[in-house]
């Protein structure tokens, strides 16, 4: 029914066809894999009708294969599957060099610090830790150290 060329490119486009069919499709990479069988038969059958023209199709797919990989994870995160798989964008908020609460600053601790627990700074609640054991509510305390923007308290 179909000779030499005719089915080599019918394989290869029923290989392109499955590899698409796997980026929209949830198959556990079976679409794909049968894709990638469907694109190796076809090189197997040009190589049977021409090793030159055989060679030639598999340096052009090998040569093709990172440019269309790049399209693929460039387009694939805004398909369905791609949408319900992959987490959302993380939005960072801007990150401000200056703490909230600067050294010898005093506050009253919210919650009990052991060691770590809730301050408040001038009507500003943030995350504290003490300097010594466990710390009541309700205690003054002062910073005494600022660690990645998170005070050190010592009460008293």
């Amino acid at each position: 029914m179909f000779e030499g060329y005719s089915l080599a490119l019918l394989l290869l486009a029923i290989g392109v066809i499955l590899l698409l069919a796997e980026l929209l499709l949830p198959t556990h990479g079976l679409l794909g894999l049968a894709g990638g069988g469907a694109i190796l038969c076809a090189v197997f059958f040009t190589s049977r009708q021409s090793a030159w023209a055989g060679l030639a199709l598999l340096v052009l797919l090998a040569l093709a294969t990172p440019f269309v990989w790049a399209m693929v994870v460039k387009i694939w995160p805004n398909t369905p599957v791609g949408r319900r798989l992959l987490l959302p964008p993380v939005v960072d908020a801007p990150h401000t060099r200056e703490s909230p609460v600067r050294i010898g600053q005093s506050g009253v601790t919210i919650s009990e610090l052991r060691p770590m627990g809730s301050c408040e700074f001038d009507g500003r609640r943030m995350e504290a830790i003490s300097e010594h054991g466990i710390v009541p509510p309700g205690t003054r305390v002062t910073v005494v150290a600022l660690v990645n923007n998170r005070p050190t308290v010592r009460a008293g």
